[in-house]
């Protein structure tokens, strides 16, 4: 019992040290993305850093990469394109449109797009619980987005936060079937490494402008302080990549996927505070009325029977 109890005590501080890794992520992105990088960019630095981290651990470590390379070759592709690459592009692009809290709240509408599709794609229909997730969450985005006041929000925030909901929606589809055979720190080490190239050829042939302004074009302002780039940078590939991963995974390796990814909500908490601190931006009374029903809307989805939607032991928030 008390092995039980320190096992559990032990992931739900893992999942909050994880939370708090990931809220770091937006606001220290958005200073470098002020002074003259591009959301690309910081995304490259960000999950870039980490898979040189995550290649040498694996080179060391050996846990069989080339096995679940030939097992969950297309899966593991889907997941560091979309999951690691997609969702990034996504919250990242949107920061430099709407105030950082909105675009992680747009983002967090995931799961209810799993949902949609799990009803329509494979005709399996949500519980009433689930539906009324749903609405709340669905409630809670109109009431951020204040579409009765036009021009509110601008819909390129939007459209890139929206994007980032739908690779986040991707991840728990594909980590479905790849996670129940591919080791955790694999999933992690090859989705950063995949994903860290998809970001690069992106920005090779156009598609995103990579931008890492070597020195910045203007000061990297936290907390009204110039920190200069190298700080931010290290923190994003380190903080908010390395350990934001892998206590996620230690998390949820303890204490289950879903009463994981119920601590990860702590993220939008984490993210207001420290964009508060070290930018100076709160959203408005509205967003904050509708943040809160979207996260508990979001409640509501993930606690329902297993069966209505895919989750393994890797599931959480990838940002």
């Amino acid at each position: 019992m008390t092995s039980g109890r320190s096992r559990t005590t032990t992931g739900l501080a893992l999942g909050l040290v994880s939370a708090a890794s990931f809220g770091v992520a937006g606001p220290v992105a958005k200073a470098l993305i002020d002074a003259g990088w591009s959301s690309a960019g910081a995304v490259l630095v960000r999950i870039g850093g980490a898979a040189v981290v995550l290649l040498v651990i694996l080179a060391i470590a050996r846990p069989g990469v080339l096995a679940a390379l030939r097992a969950d070759g297309p899966a593991l592709l889907l997941y560091g394109a979309l999951a690691v690459a997609g969702v990034q592009v996504g919250y990242f692009s949107a920061m430099q449109y709407v105030p950082v809290a909105v675009a992680l709240l747009l983002e967090y509408l995931g799961p209810v797009l799993v949902i949609v599709w799990v009803w329509l794609v494979r005709r399996r229909p949500p519980s009433r619980t689930t539906v009324v997730g749903a609405v709340l969450a669905v409630a809670g985005l109109l009431m951020v987005l204040q579409i009765w006041s036009a021009g509110a929000l601008d819909w390129r925030g939007i459209a890139w936060g929206l994007f980032g909901a739908v690779c986040w929606a991707s991840y728990f589809l594909v980590v479905d079937r790849a996670g129940a055979r591919t080791p955790p720190l694999v999933l992690v080490g090859v989705g950063m490494v995949i994903g860290t190239v998809v970001v690069a050829l992106c920005g090779l042939v156009g598609i995103v402008p990579v931008v890492v302004a070597i020195p910045p074009d203007g000061a990297v302002l936290l907390a009204g302080a110039d920190v200069g780039w190298v700080l931010p940078a290290v923190v994003l590939a380190l903080v908010c990549a390395l350990l934001a991963y892998g206590a996620g995974v230690g998390a949820v390796s303890r204490i289950g996927a879903t009463r994981g990814s119920l601590v990860a909500l702590l993220e939008v908490v984490a993210s207001a505070l420290v964009t508060w601190l070290l930018l100076g931006e709160l959203p408005g009374p509205w967003q904050l009325a509708g943040g809160a029903l979207i996260l508990a809307g979001v409640v509501l989805t993930r606690a329902r029977p297993a069966a209505e939607l895919p989750v393994t032991a890797e599931d959480g928030k990838p940002s």
